[in-house]
């Protein structure tokens, strides 16, 4: 078959890079054949990840087979067992037959101050798993940590399932605190970017608005409202657009004469800001991807219209290129740029002040755990019948090499969406590969990321600065790097055995830095005269967390 009339753009060289990657990529019908059986894989258990002494909290414990599926039939009992002596946790959990995969249990309490796991025992096969990391306080925190994936797309684009569908996977499920879902303004391949657009003017939006609302209950699931400013292939880079308040909310699509260039979004999200008083911030996301390249150096960024950076999803991660170290690649659609001015360390080298977060960029309704990385397998006849034709089930046909996807942490004093947005605006938030959730607390000078505008202010460019990083993993950590202006300053280095016990899963670590803050440069004229900090952390199971920046910056000498 010649696919080579087809053009070196838009839709239609969409559809042939997708039937080329098909045919490329294509598993055995037998393979296909064989994940109609599947079997039980591993336990998944949920808890907060904050608690102050004597406070219930729930427990959802779920069972997964070998192609990321909840296992409908796991009849199994699991025994419990907590890292603090005088918790009221359950003896066991019971799954009964077909219940879904997936059970809660209510009513836990944590006695001791400190970072506890659970350890949950199948009692059937002797298998253990731990539970994430949860962190108790003997007093309210400032600010506890919640987690959430807010890039998702439903078949109201080219995703599968419905929105209602997905929040009610991202509540019950994987107990999700925060979700969204960013359907494409334009687009191209299943719908012509045209007829998209007309679809999201005539009634889609104002769809998507009622189903964010339906879910959303402040302190116990935050939904916010958004949507993807979407380039068409080998034009231009991806924006997600969120609103504070879902009502007032507009939408500026990517076709618009008035919003078709980045600059002009920007600024007529501007305007909208300066007109209202609720509030609008935007995400770039996969700036690295050569389908889809967003290059921070052919550009006027704003970085108060966008605060912050997707740096990882299940395309990969855009922190820095693979030539460079990065684990996580973009290996779907065409790879990565591989070019300078496409990576999250290039905007930060320009001196744009940009926070890093993650999430999955998943098509389909389920928040929180993508499928598309795992083994080519068939979805169910049910799934096709009730969610549709979209990159969700289509994906999960062949090997697209993507990634899990990530999750989005947000530091906040209470679950309203008027503070999780504010968490988006201030960068208070950071990043991690699903399903960890990998706690990270990085300040400078006791000043975390988001406080103050991320900025700790030093009299003078040679006095001290203590760094302290305090991490939490789901497995035991292999490294954590301290990343000043770009370059590994100082590693942590922990264990790459997988099997290692709980005191591996933790690290608590500080330096004092007083190096003469010297800032770094892109080109003549820019860069930042400050110095710029953040974490990257890696476990033994490739499970990932980026945390930061925090920039360093000396006082005015008239100051």
């Amino acid at each position: 078959m010649d696919l080579s009339s087809l053009g070196s753009e838009g839709p239609l060289f969409k559809a042939r890079e997708t039937v080329r990657i098909f045919l490329d990529r294509r598993p055995p019908i037998r393979d296909l054949l064989a994940s109609r059986s599947p079997t039980f894989d591993r336990l998944h258990a949920v808890v907060p990840s904050t608690a102050t002494t004597g406070e219930a909290v729930d427990l959802t414990v779920q069972a997964w087979d070998e192609y990321e599926r909840l296992l409908d039939d796991f009849d199994g009992t699991v025994s419990v067992t907590a890292t603090d002596p005088d918790a009221s946790v359950p003896a066991t959990v019971r799954f009964d037959a077909y219940n879904g995969g997936v059970r809660t249990e209510t009513g836990l309490c944590f006695e001791t101050p400190g970072t506890h796991y659970l350890t949950l025992t199948n009692e059937q096969t002797g298998e253990s798993f731990h539970s994430n990391p949860i962190r108790v306080f003997a007093d309210e925190p400032d600010f506890r940590l919640y987690w959430g994936d807010i890039h998702l797309h439903s078949i109201l684009s080219d995703g599968v399932g419905s929105m209602a569908k997905g929040y009610r996977f991202g509540r019950d499920v994987m107990d999700l605190d925060v979700a969204a879902f960013t359907d494409h303004d334009t687009m191209g391949f299943f719908i012509p970017p045209s007829l998209q657009r007309k679809r999201m003017h005539d009634g889609l939006f104002d769809r998507m608005k009622r189903t964010t609302e339906e879910f959303h209950e402040d302190g116990e699931f935050v939904t916010l409202f958004g949507y993807e400013w979407t380039k068409q292939p080998n034009v231009g880079g991806h924006i997600n657009v969120y609103f504070d308040d879902t009502q007032s909310a507009e939408l500026f699509d990517s076709h618009d004469p008035e919003t078709d260039t980045y600059e002009k979004l920007w600024a007529r999200l501007r305007e909208w800001n300066d007109a209202h008083e609720t509030d609008v911030v935007s995400i770039p996301h996969h700036p690295a991807e050569a389908m889809y390249p967003f290059d921070f150096s052919e550009m006027a960024y704003d970085d108060e219209m966008a605060p912050l950076v997707e740096v990882y999803s299940q395309w990969g991660s855009s922190e820095r290129p693979g030539s460079d170290g990065n684990q996580y690649p973009l290996e779907m659609g065409q790879g990565e740029m591989n070019e300078p001015g496409h990576y999250v360390q290039d905007a930060l080298q320009m001196g744009y002040r940009v926070g890093m977060n993650a999430s999955a960029d998943y098509h389909g309704p389920h928040p929180g755990h993508s499928l598309i990385h795992a083994k080519p397998h068939l979805p169910s006849l049910s799934e096709w019948l009730e969610d549709g034709l979209g990159w969700g089930l289509i994906w999960r046909v062949w090997n697209e090499r993507s990634y899990p996807g990530g999750l989005h942490a947000f530091y906040a004093p209470e679950l309203t969406r008027e503070a999780i947005f504010d968490s988006l605006q201030s960068r208070r938030v950071y990043g991690t590969t699903q399903p960890h959730r990998i706690v990270v607390d990085f300040r400078i000078d006791d000043q975390r990321v988001g406080e103050a505008d991320s900025e700790v202010s030093i009299p003078e460019a040679d006095a001290a600065r203590e760094v302290t990083v305090e991490a939490a993993g789901t497995a035991p950590i292999e490294r954590v790097e301290l990343v000043k202006n770009n370059a590994v300053w100082h590693e942590y280095a922990g264990t790459d055995d997988p099997d290692a016990d709980l005191d591996s899963y933790t690290a608590d670590l500080s330096w004092t830095d007083d190096a003469p803050v010297e800032g770094m440069r892109w080109d003549e004229e820019r860069g930042t005269d400050d110095d710029t900090y953040y974490v990257r952390l890696t476990q033994a199971d490739g499970g990932m967390a980026w945390a930061g920046p925090i920039w360093v910056t000396v006082a005015d000498a008239d100051d």
